[in-house]
C-alpha cells in the first residue's frame, strides 16, 4: 500500500481547540463500541 503524508506551507498554524463535554462523551462512546466489537469478534472466532 502506498504511503502518504500531509504538509503545510507555513509553520505557524495554530488551532484553538477545547476539550468539551461533547468531545469526551464521543470518545467514550467510540471506545465502548470498539471494545464491544472486539469482544464479539473474539468470542465468535473461538
Amino acid at each position: 500500500m502506498a504511503g502518504g503524508g500531509f504538509t503545510t506551507s507555513s509553520s505557524d498554524v495554530e488551532f484553538e481547540a477545547k476539550i468539551t463535554f461533547a468531545v469526551i462523551i464521543s470518545c467514550i462512546m467510540a471506545a465502548t463500541g470498539g471494545l464491544m466489537f472486539g469482544y464479539d469478534i473474539g468470542i465468535s472466532a473461538s
